[in-house]
């Protein structure tokens, strides 16, 4: 109790369909995340705490008559979250589980290009609001510095509302919003490494 936390998580994701000689679609995905965080700790092994964070999430489809699409979008946010340990014995392994709220505005581009044209460019934007469950294991290096690994999103709710514009005339401008759930190790869940500093009182 009292102790004072600092530490971040880098997440990242990627993954590549390519369906060879035959032909068909080539499809890329990636995604990047990092967050900077601040906790205390409340009581023996529960942690309490807000973090900033920076994602990319970037698609690339290439299709057979060379007509590339392409999106790429940012996200900037602002989040707090619990977490609770549990000790494994005297081995320095700790499981841990972390419930985050968060709220993020996303901001990125789209592009079409090749044939059948014409070449088109679109702007996203958009805000969310995430509610998450994140589990892991946090090894101690040291009574001061755990490092961990998780799955970032395996379960998580939320309300999203974003706008797009083109550059085409024809291109009418588009609002979308909604609620999602989702729970699973897809595309969406992302493989997280951290590294959290203990600074006790």
């Amino acid at each position: 109790k009292g102790t004072t936390v600092l530490g971040g998580n880098i997440g990242f994701s990627t993954q590549k369909f390519d369906p060879g000689a035959g032909g068909g679609t080539i499809n890329t995905n990636s995604s990047f995340n990092v967050a900077p965080l601040f906790a205390r700790a409340i009581k023996q092994n529960f942690i309490v705490g807000g973090d900033i964070t920076y994602g990319n999430a970037f698609n690339k489809q290439e299709f057979p008559s060379n007509a590339v699409y392409k999106t790429d979008n940012n996200s900037y946010g602002i989040g707090g979250f619990i977490r609770g340990y549990k000790n494994l014995g005297n081995s320095g392994f700790y499981l841990f589980l972390q419930s985050r709220l968060g709220a993020d505005i996303t901001n990125g581009k789209s592009s079409y290009t090749g044939n059948p044209g014409p070449t088109t460019k679109s702007n996203n934007n958009g805000f969310d609001i995430r509610l998450n469950l994140y589990p892991g294991v946090s090894y101690a290096i040291t009574p001061k510095m755990h490092i961990e690994t998780g799955l970032n999103d395996l379960f998580q709710v939320g309300y999203s509302n974003s706008k797009t514009s083109g550059n085409q005339p024809s291109e009418a401008k588009t609002k979308s919003s909604g609620f999602n759930a989702g729970i699973g190790l897809g595309s969406s869940t992302i493989w997280t490494v951290g590294v959290k500093f203990f600074l006790h009182s």
